[in-house]
């Protein structure tokens, strides 16, 4: 086998990524377009499109080197990423509610492991004023592998959450190639039980991030009104890649009258007047604009109280009823890999039926998704991506229902075993999805 055996091991959850962080889009000035079109921002570069690629039907199949970059692609297919390989005629579609689609062996998974091995060649010229550069995949079904100029870089699980890595080191000017190997299961996929459409492959955005030396690595935002409503309060912590920085806070109103100018380093609070209270029927977004030396964020600020009494929740003070739906990522010509537009088109439709609230059944959505809830006024029930109910089907089939439902969490979820695994899950959603007002519920 030409890769270590980490698919198998629910402790090697991610090697060589950077730790979790709020989801951004940097670029060298404020742009207020980067959440519908992020591809427009100078510090993002996108490896989008036509990717060589092999699948194989078990991972044992796949003997060549294939990462190498003087391997002979030429008997390689040519696929579309994002996307899943059932959709390009390898393998089959698989729907399955509640049990698993292989024997039930934690952490062990078939021998007959598929998988495909994805080679993309992309050109790279170095950036004086953003020298680091991170490779970001936002969703890759189930593991993966990655090689950059034939050198490893590193392995991810987690299908529907951010792995994040620092190739500084291996990029080179000019042309590099890029290899990733995706199984379709491994020990995670235990933790990804749901009842869903089973698909395979790197199935969201793969791109580019060119950082400065030094920048913002991860902000929080708490964003909430006084008790009277007269005031909100803007509180900002940030973090820093590897030394504090100044930072220049500036915040605008919707229509771009600017209302607060800061400088500070690893914390603030601003105060807002009459502040405009966000919520699903008056989405109001604040503009902020972190600036560092050699590089902006913009972000988008709503300010919303949500508390529980007498079981009945009040967002601002005043009470709410969730008109929602589950959505899932899942379209019949593209599968798991949905794009802005089509985001968009759900969100239409929700709206034109009075719909008001979305649980992103059952795993965290595009990132983008949650700051166009921000923009077009829906609550999320934001879900973590883990599911393992499977297992309640696992007893004697004359158990009665109370006798399964007492023992279905032995095999994984109370299994001390899986205790990181599970964390990093929840963690990994939390951490990204943190500052988006849209969120009122984290499953």
């Amino acid at each position: 086998m030409i890769i270590p055996h980490y698919y198998e091991d629910p402790h090697m959850l991610h090697e060589n990524t950077m730790p979790n962080r709020a989801y951004y889009v940097p670029a060298s000035k404020r742009m207020d377009n980067l959440i519908e079109h992020r591809e427009q921002s100078d510090r993002l570069q996108s490896l989008n499109g036509n990717w060589k690629f092999r699948y194989y039907k078990s991972i044992y199949d796949l003997q060549d080197e294939f990462y190498k970059t003087d391997y002979p692609v030429e008997e390689y297919d040519t696929v579309l990423v994002p996307g899943v390989w059932q959709n390009y005629g390898y393998e089959s579609h698989q729907y399955i509610e509640s049990d698993y689609p292989f024997p039930v062996d934690p952490p062990y998974v078939p021998l007959d492991n598929p998988c495909g091995a994805y080679i993309h060649k992309f050109p790279y010229k170095t950036n004086a004023d953003a020298p680091k550069v991170y490779l970001e995949f936002e969703g890759v079904d189930s593991c993966f592998y990655v090689w950059l100029n034939g050198t490893y870089v590193g392995y991810g699980q987690v299908s529907h959450s951010l792995n994040e890595f620092d190739i500084t080191d291996q990029i080179a000017e000019g042309e590099n190639t890029l290899a990733v190997l995706v199984l379709k299961w491994c020990d995670g996929s235990y933790l990804e039980d749901q009842d869903k459409f089973r698909m395979s492959g790197i199935f969201r955005d793969v791109y580019l991030l060119e950082r400065s030396k030094q920048c913002i690595y991860d902000y929080t935002i708490r964003a909430v009104p006084e008790a009277d409503d007269r005031k909100g309060k803007i509180q900002i912590q940030t973090s820093y890649l590897d030394q504090v920085l100044p930072v220049m806070a500036r915040v605008y109103t919707a229509d771009n009258c600017l209302i607060h100018e800061i400088t500070f380093e690893n914390e603030t609070q601003l105060v807002i007047d009459d502040p405009v209270l966000w919520n699903s029927e008056q989405p109001y977004l604040y503009t902020l604009v972190l600036e560092t030396e050699h590089e902006v964020i913009t972000e988008y600020v709503g300010i919303r109280e949500i508390h529980v009494e007498n079981s009945i929740v009040y967002i601002n003070g005043a009470p709410v009823k969730f008109r929602g739906v589950n959505r899932h990522d899942s379209d019949p010509v593209t599968g798991f890999a949905i794009s802005v537009d089509q985001m968009k088109k759900d969100l239409e439709l929700m709206k034109q039926h009075n719909i008001n609230a979305i649980r992103t059944s059952h795993y965290p959505n595009a990132p983008m998704f949650y700051q166009m809830c921000d923009k077009y006024g829906f609550f999320v029930i934001d879900e973590a991506d883990y599911e393992s109910h499977g297992t309640m089907n696992l007893y004697y089939k004359n158990d009665t229902r109370e006798e399964r439902t007492s023992r279905w969490n032995e095999l994984i979820t109370d299994n001390p075993e899986y205790e990181e695994a599970v964390l990093d899950r929840v963690k990994k959603m939390i951490e990204r999805d943190k500052n988006r007002p849209c969120v009122v519920i984290w499953s």
